[in-house]
């Protein structure tokens, strides 16, 4: 009898030991831990991480320097000037023109300055004070 329950003991002692047998449930480990060799024992480190390749070399964008302050380029500041053909209040009108309209100062002759309208063909005196400083 003795030595049917010392076979019994080692037959259940080599069934725990060669783990599950296929087709049962294997035991679930808490988190860390994997089965092996019919225990719970803690996983390894994590694989490294795989090699990326560097993101192809792309130049910096390229900008645009604001542009540079030009004090040639005034506005008018009244409700509406009119544009003279010559230096002179007695001169023959050319245009009138409106508020904030930006003109270029290409020349002056006391009082009055040559004026340029940026894009378009109008060009003539006005007063230096109709415009801003």
């Amino acid at each position: 009898m003795k030595r049917l329950v010392a076979i019994a003991f080692l037959l259940v002692a080599t069934a725990m030991l060669a783990g599950p047998t296929p087709g049962t449930a294997q035991p679930i480990c808490p988190p860390g831990y994997v089965w092996a060799g019919a225990a719970c024992r803690p996983a390894g480190p994590p694989p490294p991480p795989q090699y990326a390749p560097p993101p192809a070399y792309a130049p910096p964008p390229a900008y645009a320097p604001p542009p540079g302050y030009d004090p040639n380029i005034k506005q008018v500041a009244r409700r509406a000037i009119t544009v003279h053909s010559c230096p002179g209040e007695g001169c023959p009108p050319v245009t009138s023109l409106t508020y904030g309209t930006p003109v270029r100062i290409v020349g002056w002759e006391g009082p009055f300055v040559r004026v340029h309208v940026p894009g378009t063909p109008i060009d003539g005196w006005v007063k230096r004070r109709q415009l801003t400083p």
